[in-house]
């Protein structure tokens, strides 16, 4: 093992490492990564929050909260808005691409 780890130059350990994960599970390669936090927004909640908005443009995000139900704070609503594309314009919102006219 010294003689690979000399090779590549890599810290021996690094070789027992990989050699175990090779005996174990019969490739080199590393686990996959796994865990995170689950999103607090569901396709279905999203889709229910789209249409609130374009039924409701001019609704507050207190109102947007109340109706949806997913019991995240206001801000968290605000950042969703925001990755789905909608900015603020006075009171109503829009997709910041739109060009739409008010």
């Amino acid at each position: 093992m010294g003689l690979i780890a000399e090779r590549f130059r890599i810290p021996k350990a690094t070789v027992q490492n990989i050699l175990r994960r090779y005996d174990q599970s019969g490739t080199h390669k590393p686990k996959p990564r796994g865990g995170g936090r689950q999103p607090a927004f569901s396709d279905a909640d999203t889709a229910r929050l789209e249409r609130a908005v374009q039924a409701r443009p001019d609704a507050t995000l207190e109102e947007l909260r109340a109706e949806i139900g997913v019991p995240v704070s206001v801000t968290a609503y605000h950042h969703k808005l925001r990755r789905m594309g909608y900015t603020r314009k006075k009171s109503l919102y829009i997709r910041a691409s739109s060009g739409a006219p008010m």
